[in-house]
């Protein structure tokens, strides 16, 4: 990779004012501070005692911190990585306890370490919990995985897939804009569904980012006055990811800051506890500031699908994206085998036959 304009590229020893993040396409996130802070082995603290003592006063702001690093981290995995599937697993009640999530993270990073060597898989998950408490996951999927035509669609403005009553209807269903969900029979510990990505990807990558620190939990209040709710982890973890992923490549250099905020899409913001101002905006085709930067230099792209469709992410819910189990829906009785379902929820799981 090139070295951006400005005056230096930083060494071990050296901090920049600038971290670049170079993803495929040609494009480059740039975040400036106003203070050289970049570089070497990470962060320096121009007065760790302080910036400590201000931060014990301030824990809910750790947690926020925390909740945008996670999500940085899985939008920078997610960009860099091929993946073909948007997914969400649940859990049968018949099999596992969906509210022991030691039991769950137990079994799901078997099954996970199992398919990453034995098929290949590359992943990213997100745990979420019903408003019972049940967990369940979003996330994204290589190609790795069998998927199986659950035969329902997904179609605009409707919360469930639907099964169509005939291949008349199925066409005129996906002519009109509906999508195929299909089922990872794979998947041996409850439900799946899995839409092919289509249209904006990006945004795709956000409403899987938006589920980490959704779940709330009390916590201590800034101001001594007693808990407030602040974003949780479930389980420990704020998201899982494993197998071949791909990650940005990362440079450091000197911008200014004020130069940086009258870029294009430039927005600031501050960190009060650590006395540092920010700004971040998005690079292309390799000029930075207006002058020529970094050349990008990248082994893969991310294949979203020939005939992309360009509109808003399909609209797919385990029974209802983000949504919990409709009222008065049954799961069918234990069995042995795989099938699909037939009550139009386009889930599988193993073990039920009807």
């Amino acid at each position: 990779m090139g070295t951006p304009w400005g005056t230096s590229v930083c060494g071990k020893d050296v901090f920049c004012t600038a971290r670049v993040k170079s993803f495929p396409g040609g494009k480059a996130e740039v975040l400036v501070c106003d203070r050289p802070i970049f570089g070497g082995s990470g962060w320096e603290a121009r007065n760790p005692g302080h910036v400590r003592a201000r931060r014990a006063d301030g824990e809910g702001h750790d947690v926020a911190r925390a909740v945008r690093r996670a999500r940085a981290q899985v939008r920078d995995i997610a960009r860099c990585t091929p993946f073909r599937w948007f997914v969400t697993l649940t859990l049968d009640a018949s099999r596992i306890d969906r509210y022991d999530m030691k039991a769950i993270t137990r079994h799901l990073n078997r099954w996970l370490d199992n398919q990453v060597r034995r098929k290949g898989l590359a992943y990213v998950l997100v745990p979420e919990r019903h408003k019972d408490g049940a967990v369940h996951f979003h996330g994204f999927f290589n190609d790795a995985l069998e998927a199986v035509d659950s035969g329902t669609i997904s179609r605009p403005g409707r919360k469930s897939p639907q099964r169509p009553r005939s291949a008349r209807q199925r066409a005129e269903w996906l002519e009109g804009g509906g999508h195929i969900v299909y089922n990872l029979p794979g998947w041996s510990w409850g439900f799946t569904t899995a839409i092919a990505l289509y249209g904006d990807y990006e945004a795709a990558v956000s409403y899987v980012c938006k589920y980490i620190g959704k779940d709330m939990e009390p916590g201590a209040s800034p101001n001594g006055d007693g808990p407030e709710l602040q974003p949780a982890k479930i389980g420990g973890r704020w998201y899982y990811s494993g197998g071949a992923l791909g990650r940005p490549e990362v440079t450091y250099c000197d911008l200014g800051f004020r130069e940086s905020l009258e870029e294009s899409g430039a927005y600031r913001f501050d960190l009060p506890q650590a006395g540092l101002s920010f700004v971040q905006f998005t690079a292309k085709g390799g000029e930075i500031c207006g002058k020529p930067g970094a050349k990008v230099h990248f082994s893969g792209h991310l294949p979203v699908g020939e005939g992309v469709r360009q509109d808003r992410l399909v609209d797919v819910h385990p029974y209802g994206l983000g949504a919990d189990r409709p009222e008065g829906r049954q799961d069918p009785p234990g069995g042995t085998g795989t099938s699909v379902r037939s009550d139009g929820a386009g889930m599988t799981r193993k073990g039920a036959l009807q």
